[in-house]
C-alpha cells in the first residue's frame, strides 16, 4: 500500500490549532509545516531508528524544531493508528505495559520508495531559533546526548555513583565546548570575526553547604572550603563568575576560587577589608558551620585567542585573578597588577603560563583611591601581540583604570572587561557596568 502526499490538511493540523503548538511565528499564514501524509512519513522514519512511544515522538519532533513546533497527541496517535492499519508498524506493549511502535519490513520498503520525499522532510527547519541555524551534525549530536540521558533515566534516577559519572561527563563537555574559539559573521562585511566573550546561562538554585576547612592565606585573606551533597551539578565556567552568599536577609557576591568535583569541594576566598556580614561570618567560621549559596547565574568565558593577559585589581579581585592565572595554559603571558595592604598579603599561583606579578602596597583605608594602581600601570610596558585586559576593583578605581586603558593606551574596547566589585560608602553594592 502506498501513501500519496496530497495538498490537503489533516483534521488535526488546521493552522496549528489542534494539530500542533506554534509557540513562536515559525509557521507562515496559509501554509502548513507538513502536508497530508508528510508527518506520517516523518514518524515512520523515526520509528525506523528505534521503537518509540507516542510521547517520545512528540518530544523528539519538538526538539527537532527547537520548541517552535510540536504535534499534539490528537495528530500523533491517529498517525500511529494509520501506520499500523497500513501494515507499516506494529504497536505492542513493552515490559512496563506502555505501547510502543516498531517498524515492519513493509514499512522499511515504504521508506525506501519515498526516500527523496523523506530526505526533504529531514532537512526541513523553521527559520527561527539557534538550532535552526546549527549544522546538522551538531543537532544530531545534541539529540544523541538527550536520548542517552533518557535511556539512563528510563527506570528512574540512577544511583549516586552513576549520577556523578554522568554529571562529570556533561560538565567536561561544557568546558571543552566553552574552550573552543567560536566564530560569528558581521552583517556589514560578511567576514568571520572571533567572538571574544561567550556568555552561558547556568543553574541558579540554592545549595546548603558545610564548612570543611578554614585557613588564613594572608593577614587579609581567609580561605574557606565548603562541601555537601548539594554541590552535585555545580558549574562555574568563568574565572570571574559570581555566586550569591546568603546571610539572613543580606546577600553578597563572591567568586568561586576553585571547584573540585572529584573532591566534592568548593573553595571561596574572603578579603578581610570591612565589617560586613560576609567578613564577619568568615572570621568566625568553623568546621561544620553552614552556608547557603546560589548560582552562579551565568558565566562569561573569554576565548583563548590572546598572546597575553593583563589582570588588574585589588584584594577583592584576587580570587578571580588567581583562578584566571592558574587556568591559563603553557605559552601564554599572564601579567597581574594588584593593590593590597602590604607585602605579607602577596600570594603565589601555580600555573603553566608565564606569570609576572606586580604588587602595589597601600593601606586598606585607601582602597578607593585610583592613584596607586594608575601610577603603577603608567610605568608598565605591555607585551607585543594581542592582549586582553581585565579590571576589577572599587567602582571609581575601576572606571579610572578603564578610561586610561582605552584613551591613553588605545586598547581595543572589545578586548577589555572592567567591573566595579564594590562601591565606596555603599555596603553590598557593585557596579558591573562602568559605562
Amino acid at each position: 500500500m502506498k501513501d500519496t502526499v496530497k495538498p490537503r490538511r489533516d483534521d488535526g493540523e488546521k493552522r496549528g490549532r489542534k494539530g500542533g503548538k506554534h509557540r513562536k511565528p515559525g509557521h507562515r499564514r496559509g501554509r502548513r509545516l507538513f502536508e497530508h501524509g508528510e508527518l506520517r512519513l516523518l514518524v515512520l522514519s523515526m520509528i525506523a531508528d528505534r521503537p518509540r512511544h507516542g510521547y517520545d515522538i512528540i518530544k523528539d519532533i519538538e526538539n527537532r524544531f527547537d520548541g517552535l513546533y510540536a504535534p499534539s497527541p490528537g495528530v500523533i496517535y491517529p498517525a500511529l493508528t494509520a501506520l499500523d492499519e497500513a501494515g507499516w508498524i506494529v504497536v505492542e506493549p513493552d515490559a512496563s505495559g506502555r505501547k510502543h511502535a516498531r517498524i515492519t519490513d513493509e514499512g522499511l520498503a515504504h521508506l525506501d520508495a519515498n526516500r527523496e520525499t523523506l530526505d526533504t522532510l529531514l532537512g526541513r527547519r523553521l527559520p527561527q531559533g539557534p538550532r535552526g541555524r546549527a549544522p546538522r551534525p551538531i543537532v544530531a549530536a545534541m539529540e544523541d546526548i538527550k536520548q542517552a540521558l533518557r535511556d539512563q533515566m528510563r527506570r528512574g534516577a540512577p544511583p549516586p555513583a552513576r549520577t556523578e559519572a554522568i554529571s562529570d561527563i556533561l560538565r567536561q563537555a561544557a568546558r571543552d565546548i566553552a574552550a573552543l574559539t567560536p566564530l560569528e559573521t558581521t552583517e556589514e562585511e560578511g567576514q568571520p570575526m572571533q567572538q571574544i566573550i561567550t556568555r552561558h546561562k547556568l543553574d541558579t538554585r540554592r545549595r546548603d553547604l558545610t564548612v570543611r576547612d578554614k585557613v588564613y592565606l594572608t593577614p587579609h585573606m581567609i580561605r574557606v572550603t565548603l562541601e555537601g551533597p548539594e554541590l552535585d551539578g555545580f558549574t562555574s565556567l568563568g574565572a570571574d563568575d559570581h555566586i550569591k552568599l546568603f546571610f539572613g536577609d543580606e546577600m553578597r557576591d563572591y567568586t568561586p576560587r576553585r571547584y573540585d568535583p572529584d573532591a566534592g569541594a568548593l573553595v571561596l576566598d574572603f578579603a578581610v577589608h570591612d565589617a560586613g556580614p560576609a567578613t564577619t561570618w568568615a572570621v568566625a567560621a568553623q568546621s561544620g558551620d553552614s552556608l547557603t549559596i546560589g548560582g552562579p547565574r551565568g558565566s562569561a568565558v573569554i576565548a583563548p585567542v590572546f598572546d597575553w593577559y593583563l589582570l588588574i585589581g585589588d584584594e577583592t579581585a584576587l580570587p578571580a585573578i588567581g583562578r584566571r592565572v592558574e587556568e591559563l595554559t603553557d605559552g601564554v603571558q599572564a601579567i597581574t597588577l594588584t593593590a593590597i595592604p602590604g607585602q605579607a598579603d602577596e600570594q603565589s599561583f601555580e600555573t603553566a603560563a608565564d606569570h609576572s606579578a606586580y604588587w602595589v602596597h597601600r593601606p586598606v583605608d585607601q582602597a578607593a583611591d585610583a592613584a596607586p594602581l594608575l601610577d603603577a600601570l603608567r610605568r608598565m610596558t605591555l607585551p607585543e601581540g594581542d592582549g586582553f585586559i581585565w579590571i576589577a576593583a572599587e567602582a571609581q578605581v575601576a572606571r579610572a583604570l578603564k578610561q586610561y586603558v582605552l584613551s591613553d593606551l588605545g586598547h581595543p574596547p572589545q578586548h577589555l572587561k572592567a567591573s566595579g566589585y564594590w562601591v565606596d560608602g555603599a555596603a553590598g553594592k557593585s557596579a558591573k557596568s562602568l559605562d
